[in-house]
Protein backbone atom coordinates (compact mmCIF):
# COMPACT_ATOMS: atom_id res chain seq x y z
CA UNK A 1 0.00 0.00 0.00
CA UNK A 2 1.42 3.15 -1.27
CA UNK A 3 0.62 6.53 0.36
CA UNK A 4 1.50 9.90 -0.74
CA UNK A 5 4.47 11.96 0.70
CA UNK A 6 1.55 14.41 1.69
CA UNK A 7 -0.43 12.10 3.50
CA UNK A 8 2.75 10.83 5.54
CA UNK A 9 3.36 14.64 6.26
CA UNK A 10 0.18 15.16 7.46
CA UNK A 11 0.35 11.87 9.54
CA UNK A 12 3.30 13.59 10.67
CA UNK A 13 1.52 16.09 11.99
CA UNK A 14 -1.27 14.31 13.68
CA UNK A 15 1.73 12.35 15.75
CA UNK A 16 2.84 15.77 16.64
CA UNK A 17 6.44 15.89 15.66
CA UNK A 18 5.84 19.39 14.55
CA UNK A 19 5.90 21.84 17.30
CA UNK A 20 4.67 25.24 17.29
CA UNK A 21 7.90 27.14 16.86
CA UNK A 22 9.15 26.80 13.13
CA UNK A 23 12.48 27.09 11.19
CA UNK A 24 13.52 29.81 9.55
CA UNK A 25 15.17 28.96 6.31
CA UNK A 26 13.53 27.12 3.87
CA UNK A 27 15.29 23.69 3.59
CA UNK A 28 13.93 22.15 0.40
CA UNK A 29 13.89 24.29 -3.16
CA UNK A 30 10.33 22.72 -4.10
CA UNK A 31 8.18 24.15 -0.98
CA UNK A 32 7.92 27.64 -1.29
CA UNK A 33 6.94 29.54 2.21
CA UNK A 34 3.71 30.43 1.05
CA UNK A 35 2.80 26.57 0.48
CA UNK A 36 0.30 25.43 3.07
CA UNK A 37 2.65 23.10 4.43
CA UNK A 38 5.82 24.65 4.49
CA UNK A 39 6.00 25.77 8.38
CA UNK A 40 5.22 21.57 9.21
CA UNK A 41 7.66 20.43 6.66
CA UNK A 42 10.15 22.68 8.33
CA UNK A 43 9.91 21.52 11.15
CA UNK A 44 9.46 18.55 10.19
CA UNK A 45 12.75 18.37 8.54
CA UNK A 46 14.66 20.87 11.76
CA UNK A 47 13.68 17.84 13.97
CA UNK A 48 15.07 15.20 11.95
CA UNK A 49 11.45 13.21 11.16
CA UNK A 50 11.90 14.06 7.40
CA UNK A 51 15.40 15.00 5.29
CA UNK A 52 13.61 15.15 1.38
CA UNK A 53 15.90 14.17 -1.31
CA UNK A 54 20.04 14.74 -2.16
CA UNK A 55 18.97 17.45 -4.35
CA UNK A 56 17.68 19.55 -1.38
CA UNK A 57 14.14 18.33 -2.98
CA UNK A 58 11.32 17.45 -0.74
CA UNK A 59 8.86 15.82 -4.08
CA UNK A 60 5.62 16.38 -1.44
CA UNK A 61 3.53 15.04 -4.71
CA UNK A 62 5.49 11.52 -5.18
CA UNK A 63 4.40 8.13 -3.53
CA UNK A 64 6.26 6.70 -0.86
CA UNK A 65 6.74 3.42 0.09
CA UNK A 66 6.05 1.75 3.52
CA UNK A 67 9.58 1.35 4.11
CA UNK A 68 10.16 5.27 3.81
CA UNK A 69 7.27 5.98 5.73
CA UNK A 70 8.63 3.20 8.78
CA UNK A 71 11.76 5.64 8.39
CA UNK A 72 9.89 8.46 9.07
CA UNK A 73 8.29 6.63 11.85
CA UNK A 74 11.49 4.84 13.79
CA UNK A 75 12.49 9.07 13.47
CA UNK A 76 9.32 10.13 15.47
CA UNK A 77 9.67 7.34 17.90
CA UNK A 78 13.41 8.67 18.67
CA UNK A 79 11.78 11.26 19.96
CA UNK A 80 11.98 11.91 23.78
CA UNK A 81 9.75 15.31 23.78
CA UNK A 82 6.21 14.02 22.48
CA UNK A 83 2.72 13.79 24.67
CA UNK A 84 1.39 10.62 25.83
CA UNK A 85 -1.71 11.23 23.43
CA UNK A 86 1.13 11.75 20.04
CA UNK A 87 3.01 8.54 21.68
CA UNK A 88 0.42 6.33 21.56
CA UNK A 89 -0.26 7.45 17.82
CA UNK A 90 2.97 6.34 17.22
CA UNK A 91 2.90 2.87 19.24
CA UNK A 92 -0.26 2.77 16.80
CA UNK A 93 2.30 3.09 13.66
CA UNK A 94 4.80 1.20 14.70
CA UNK A 95 2.77 -1.61 15.62
CA UNK A 96 1.24 -0.98 11.39
CA UNK A 97 4.71 -0.81 10.05
CA UNK A 98 6.51 -3.10 12.63
CA UNK A 99 7.66 -5.43 10.05
CA UNK A 100 9.13 -2.37 7.81
CA UNK A 101 10.80 -0.82 11.17
CA UNK A 102 12.15 -4.58 12.27
CA UNK A 103 13.92 -4.73 9.09
CA UNK A 104 15.23 -0.93 9.30
CA UNK A 105 16.44 -2.54 12.73
CA UNK A 106 14.09 -1.13 15.06
CA UNK A 107 13.12 -2.78 17.53
CA UNK A 108 9.47 -3.10 18.40
CA UNK A 109 8.99 -5.91 20.38
CA UNK A 110 6.44 -6.65 22.75
CA UNK A 111 8.68 -6.17 25.88
CA UNK A 112 9.25 -2.51 24.76
CA UNK A 113 5.47 -2.04 23.55
CA UNK A 114 4.48 -2.95 27.13
CA UNK A 115 6.73 -1.75 29.21
CA UNK A 116 4.44 0.29 31.16
CA UNK A 117 2.29 -3.20 31.92
CA UNK A 118 4.36 -4.61 34.51
CA UNK A 119 2.55 -5.81 37.03
CA UNK A 120 3.66 -5.74 40.81
CA UNK A 121 2.42 -7.58 43.86
CA UNK A 122 3.61 -8.04 46.94
CA UNK A 123 3.49 -7.48 50.44
CA UNK A 124 5.01 -6.13 53.94
CA UNK A 125 4.40 -8.39 57.18
CA UNK A 126 5.33 -7.47 60.73
CA UNK A 127 5.44 -10.26 63.05
CA UNK A 128 5.71 -9.24 67.09
CA UNK A 129 6.21 -12.48 69.05
CA UNK A 130 6.44 -12.12 73.31
CA UNK A 131 8.27 -15.55 75.17
CA UNK A 132 7.43 -15.39 78.94
CA UNK A 133 8.78 -18.15 81.16
CA UNK A 134 6.79 -18.83 83.79
CA UNK A 135 9.98 -20.66 85.68
CA UNK A 136 11.98 -17.39 86.24
CA UNK A 137 10.10 -13.94 87.30
CA UNK A 138 10.27 -10.88 85.16
CA UNK A 139 11.86 -13.53 82.40
CA UNK A 140 10.18 -12.20 78.76
CA UNK A 141 11.66 -12.21 75.46
CA UNK A 142 10.05 -10.03 72.48
CA UNK A 143 11.14 -10.53 68.65
CA UNK A 144 10.12 -7.78 66.40
CA UNK A 145 10.59 -9.34 62.53
CA UNK A 146 9.80 -6.86 59.48
CA UNK A 147 9.34 -8.78 55.89
CA UNK A 148 9.02 -6.62 52.86
CA UNK A 149 8.17 -8.92 49.18
CA UNK A 150 7.81 -7.30 45.57
CA UNK A 151 6.79 -9.66 42.96
CA UNK A 152 6.98 -7.82 39.32
CA UNK A 153 5.82 -9.66 36.69
CA UNK A 154 5.85 -9.35 33.30
CA UNK A 155 4.75 -11.00 29.60
CA UNK A 156 7.66 -10.67 27.25
CA UNK A 157 5.54 -12.61 24.35
CA UNK A 158 3.20 -15.18 23.47
CA UNK A 159 6.20 -17.82 24.69
CA UNK A 160 7.61 -15.67 27.30
CA UNK A 161 6.46 -14.74 30.88
CA UNK A 162 8.50 -13.40 33.13
CA UNK A 163 8.47 -13.61 37.50
CA UNK A 164 10.71 -12.62 39.84
CA UNK A 165 10.57 -12.23 43.90
CA UNK A 166 12.66 -9.96 45.62
CA UNK A 167 12.43 -10.27 49.71
CA UNK A 168 13.83 -7.93 52.02
CA UNK A 169 13.50 -9.03 56.08
CA UNK A 170 15.27 -7.72 59.50
CA UNK A 171 14.76 -8.75 62.51
CA UNK A 172 14.24 -4.89 64.67
CA UNK A 173 15.80 -6.60 67.88
CA UNK A 174 19.03 -7.68 66.46
CA UNK A 175 19.40 -5.16 63.78
CA UNK A 176 19.43 -2.26 65.75
CA UNK A 177 21.77 0.65 65.67
CA UNK A 178 22.39 1.01 69.42
CA UNK A 179 25.31 -1.37 70.43
CA UNK A 180 23.52 -2.58 73.10
CA UNK A 181 20.53 -3.72 70.85
CA UNK A 182 18.11 -1.97 72.88
CA UNK A 183 15.34 0.29 71.34
CA UNK A 184 14.61 3.48 72.38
Amino acid sequence: MKKTLVSALTTALVVGAASTTFAATNPFSDVPADHWAYDAVSQLAADGVIEGYGDSTFKGNQNITRYEMAQMIAKAMAKTDVSASDKALIDKLAAEFSDELNTLGVRVSNLERNADKVKWNGEARYTYTSTRDKSKADSKSNDDELLLRLEPSAEVNKNWHVNARLDASTDLAKDSTDPNGKHG
